[in-house]
């Protein structure tokens, strides 16, 4: 009961210190789950910050080699690059993202930034 309630502080207090940012931001614990995301984030995939929160790393990712790059991140690794993500509308939009590990209270987490590489260009239509 302790452990959920560390989990719940946790995941408030990364959430609270990510709202504010202009980029996307998502945090997932050492499960890979999304625990934390910003406005910003729902506004870039087109989900509910309820939506993203059940998603895990890498499944918003428009291919399969995300998960690789949490993977990654967890084993400490920072990494940056390109990445086509996969919108609630279907469409796939191309964005860069900076990807780094954090830990918080020894626990630890893997933060996505994402921004948009071509704000206005949509790179496949729904449907």
């Amino acid at each position: 009961m302790a452990e959920d309630l560390d989990a719940v502080l946790h995941a408030t207090l990364l959430g609270d210190a990510l709202q504010n940012v202009t980029l996307a931001a998502l945090v997932a614990d050492e499960d890979g789950q999304y625990i934390a995301v910003n406005e910003a984030a729902c506004a870039l995939t087109g989900y509910s910050r309820k939506a993203l929160t059940g998603f895990r790393a890498g499944e918003l990712a428009a291919d399969d080699s995300s998960r690789q790059i949490y993977e990654n991140v967890m084993r400490g690794r920072k990494l940056r690059g390109r990445k086509r993500v996969r919108r609630k509308d279907g469409n796939v939009v191309e964005c860069r993202y900076w990807a780094l590990p954090t830990t918080v209270a020894k626990l630890p987490y893997f933060i996505l930034l994402l921004w948009l590489t071509r704000p206005t260009e949509i790179l496949s239509p729904a449907g």
